[in-house]
């Protein structure tokens, strides 16, 4: 696992005195930096044989297992709807989902029964004499009991385990929880990295990607998608529609796994229209710039605080099974009313 170019240089530090290494570490930062891969980077190269310069040099037994998914000494527990989106989660991770049933649909949390299967792995000898690496994300993602499990085996650490937390909303978990970790806080990446890296992917006008993903590299690349590009167009067109958004006609089209993001993309509007409320200049949406003033115009900063506090909130509870239709009509009547504060 190759660290992303803005990682290098703070893994190759953690990463210096292995001897001192915390045994909980909590990675936290903007959405779509990175984190889950530099954790799992900060795994290889933890787990790594011969490291190269403090990193995974790619070729030993132990990166050969790690590549192909199935080193004994690493666990990766995600949501069971995360482990069947993500198809290239490693088997270790995959093993974890216990008890679901086919029937059923994938929960959005990480259960309690996914920690307490955790028991063996770190009381248990490691296979290679070396350290074995606990990868959980995203972390705020933790049932009540699942957390509270998690918490008696911070509290007891085994030896040569390194329990990594990566989460985008840290405040979520339960403070004891936080309180048994190192922070790692993981900024965003220059813009100049973060271009040349989106045009090595092979990302078409990066410096508009970037821009639309407020400068997350890899949410920009995940927002590149021709599905997510279709729902942004969508929705920012019913936002900038000058007589309101049409809240029933276009809810009837969102599904559980498009509230998240029309909650983001929301979030984003609102931001710009503050932006342009504020005199700055407009960050995500440059190309509705004429829909842009013309909703400022009608709209009072405090509502459009107000409105985006709303939204944060309704993010936070995009992982819960709410009826998306019902959620996402709420938010769009909530934002007519927001945009017409006054007359222009």
């Amino acid at each position: 696992m190759t660290a992303l170019p803005w990682h290098r240089a703070v893994l190759q530090k953690l990463l210096a005195d292995r001897s001192h290494f915390p045994h909980a570490l909590l990675i936290h930062g903007p959405s779509g930096t990175g984190k889950a891969e530099f954790a799992r980077a900060l795994a290889a190269s933890a787990l790594c044989e011969a490291p190269q310069a403090g990193l995974a040099c790619g070729a030993c037994p132990s990166c050969h297992w790690f590549s192909q998914g199935n080193h004994p000494d690493f666990r990766e527990i995600v949501p069971e709807a995360i482990a069947d989106e993500e198809g290239d989660v490693p088997e270790a991770a995959a093993g974890q989902v216990e008890g679901a049933k086919a029937e059923k649909a994938r929960s959005l949390l990480i259960k309690i029964d996914q920690i307490r299967a955790l028991a063996d792995f770190v009381s248990l000898t490691t296979h290679r004499a070396g350290f074995r690496v606990l990868v959980m994300r995203p972390a705020e993602a933790m049932q009540p009991a699942a957390a509270n499990a998690l918490l008696k085996t911070l509290e007891e650490p085994a030896p040569a385990t390194i329990i990594a937390l990566v989460s985008d909303r840290p405040a979520r978990l339960l403070a004891t929880i936080r309180s048994r970790c190192r922070k790692l806080a993981l900024p965003m990446p220059p813009r100049d990295v973060a271009l040349a890296w989106l045009r090595a992917q092979g990302i078409a006008n990066a410096e508009s990607a970037l821009a639309i993903a407020g400068g997350a590299p890899l949410l920009a690349v995940e927002l590149a998608q021709p599905e997510e590009e279709i729902l942004r167009r969508r929705l920012v067109g019913e936002l900038a529609r000058p007589g309101g958004a049409d809240p029933l006609a276009f809810a009837t089209a969102i599904d559980r796994n498009s509230v998240e993001r029309t909650i983001h993309w929301m979030q984003t509007w609102i931001q710009d229209l503050v932006r342009v409320k504020m005199g700055g200049e407009v960050r995500h949406h440059a190309e509705h710039l004429a829909a842009l003033h013309a909703k400022a115009k009608s709209a009072e900063v405090e509502a459009l605080f107000a409105f985006d506090r709303e939204l944060a909130s309704a993010r936070s509870l995009a992982a819960h099974p709410l009826n998306p239709r019902l959620v996402t009509e709420h938010l769009l009547m909530a934002y007519n009313r927001a945009t017409s504060a006054r007359s222009p």
